[in-house]
This record gives C-alpha cells, structure tokens and sequence, in this order.
C-alpha cells in the first residue's frame, strides 16, 4: 500500500458581552450554526496525535488487532483497545491488502479508529498524510484539497470532504472553486444520521450555479425556519445571500428581518449571517447592507441590540477596536458604531 510507508429588550448588557467573548473566540465559521461542536475530523486526530498506526486482525488472535505499520511515534506498549467487530473480519478477510488506521491523541492519549485504508481510500490517505505539515499552516490549501472529493465516487470520501469543509472559515469557502452538486446535498439533507453535516451542506448550495428550484428551495426553508425558530436559519440565509446576492439579501430584508414577531435567535440568525456576508462579500452587497440596517436599528431596538453585537464581533475577528458604549448610550446608535466600524474590514474579494 502506498500510505502504508507514510426578545433582547430584556437582555442586559453584561449578557450581550459574554456572547460577543464567545463568538470572538473563534473565527466566523460555518459551524457558527450548528448549535454544538463539531467532532474532531481525521484530519484533526492526525495532526494532533503522537501515535499513527496501521492495523489488521491478528493471525493469532483474530478478535485483536495486530499493527502492521508504525506510521508516527515508538510502537504501543499493549495491544490496541479495540475489538474487532464481525464487519471488520469480514472486510479484511475480502480485502486482504486493507487495513485499520488508528492514532492516539497526545494530550489525552486516548486511541481513535479513524478510518479503513482500503484499494480505494489509499490515494487519499497517502494525500492526506504526506500535506499534513503544511495544512497545519495553510488552512485554505487543506479546504481546497477536499473540495476536490466532493462528488467523489466513494461515499466515505465524500463525508470526509463535507467534514473538513465544515471546519474552514466562510471567507475560505468563498474563495474556493467548488464544483457542487446541489441535487445530492439535499437528496441528504433530512437523513436522520447526517444531522450533524445539515449546516455544511445548506452552506454549500450557495456556490451551486443558480437555479429557480434551488432559490425556492431555500427561501421555503427560511420562510418555515422563521416560523419554527429553526436551528438552521442563519445557514439557510447565508446561503440564499451567496446563491442570489442583491436578490436574496432584498427579500430576506423586506420579508423577515423586522418582523415583530421575531424572536431573538431569528433576529441573531439572520443579522449573522448579514454580518458574515459584510465580512467576506463585495463592495457592493457590505453597502446594501450597511443600507439596509442603518435604516432598520433605527425604529427597532431589539434588532439593533443584536447588530450591535454581531457587528461588534465580527470587527473583532478582525482585530478592530470597538470603542465601548455609555451604559445608557442609546441601542440604535451603539448598532451604527459597530457598523461604521465594520466597515475597516479589507474587503476579501
């Protein structure tokens, strides 16, 4: 094998502060939206781990693994702390050439199976294994790698490109040549096993090419989210803005951003997703929608609120300095302070 050698009037300010600390913490990422975190990929248990191995059943012990190949770091001292499972004898009873790769995590120095290299997952994991020091360093070589696997054949590499895509920043997504397939990401989009690839894949139908079908698709999604408080608002949005730019951005406006009936997480998810497209976009969509809010904060104080905060964070990533507000400085002009200070961002395209 070749891998084998390698409502926010209530809210108080104090509130508000604790949320941008926690949305500063970390880029403004896809995963923004997930509402929990997103499992550690292989790619992560390789760059963290201290051991890499590769592994078959034993001949001796069949219900054991066995390690062939010592990909990183001194040999196990015991036996791996894995079983293994009926499916797997199986498998490498019929693929004799495949094998089991796993790595122990160096700060935790607990074991992870990551991944079964077989004839078809060997090219890729020989990739993967010989760029890892680079893409410790260069996050958007790594994205665009695996937005290559993205219609691949084989459905193991295409859930692994959906999960790393899943880590990078939405101005690195931007910035890709991505070829999507907008079809297949909804024919999975309900699966009750892949809940956890939902954002990823609403993020990835905005840089499919523009179609009638696919813009009602989402603009039902958003009008329903809307109406449920779904979880998956913010990446419908963001999504329907980069299908449809100007378009999109108009109608999310006119039809939801003030409604009174909105509450706080469909106010935030929404002017977040505003805000990462003023972060990433062009000069003309951060102008319409400094537009659009400017006018908005001014009659709506708990819209304001929320892109006080959003903008706020989003200067931050950028290493901007927001100038702190007067306790009882009014709402509306603390959300056009973090705006005009938005502004700074260098547009990335």
């Amino acid at each position: 094998m070749g891998f084998s050698g390698q409502a926010l009037s209530g809210f108080r300010r104090s509130i508000c502060a604790a949320i941008i600390a926690a949305f500063t913490a970390t880029p403004a990422v896809p995963c923004a939206f997930h509402g929990y975190e997103p499992k550690p990929t292989l790619v992560e248990r390789l760059i963290n781990a201290d051991q890499v191995v590769l592994a078959r059943p034993g001949a001796a012990t069949p219900f054991r693994f066995d390690v062939t190949t010592q990909l990183r770091g001194d040999a196990p001292l015991g036996a791996l702390p894995f079983l293994v499972d009926s499916t797997t004898r199986r498998l490498m009873r019929l693929k004799p050439q495949a094998h089991v790769l796993f790595a122990r995590d160096a700060d935790t120095e607990v074991w992870h199976r990551l991944a079964t290299v077989d004839a078809e997952i060997d090219p890729v994991m020989h990739d993967i294994w010989s760029a890892l020091p680079h893409w410790q360093d260069d996050p958007a070589m790594r994205a665009t790698y695996f937005s290559k696997l993205l219609n691949h054949p084989d459905r193991r590499l295409r859930e692994l490109a959906l999960r790393e895509l899943d880590l990078a920043a939405y101005g690195t997504l931007r910035e890709l040549d991505i070829d999507v397939d907008a079809t297949a990401l909804r024919s999975q989009l309900d699966v009750i096993t892949e809940m956890d690839l939902r954002a990823i894949r609403i993020l990835l139908m905005g840089f499919a090419a523009p179609s009638a079908d696919l813009s009602a698709f989402l603009r039902d999604r958003i009008t329903k989210g809307v109406t449920h408080d779904s979880d998956m608002l913010g990446a419908y949005a963001l999504s329907l803005i980069a299908l449809e730019g100007q378009g999109g951005l108009r109608w999310l406006a006119d039809r939801h951003l003030s409604s009174p009936h909105n509450t706080y997480n469909t106010h935030s998810a929404m002017v977040q997703a505003l805000a990462m497209h003023f972060e990433t976009g062009d000069s003309a969509l951060r102008e319409t929608i400094e537009e659009i809010l400017s006018v908005r904060v001014l009659f709506d104080l708990d819209l304001a609120y929320v892109v006080s905060l959003q903008f706020s964070a989003i200067a931050a990533n950028a290493g901007l300095e927001v100038p702190e507000s007067e306790l009882d400085e009014d709402p509306s002009l603390e959300a056009l302070k973090a705006i005009e200070v938005s502004k700074l961002i260098p547009l990335q395209n």
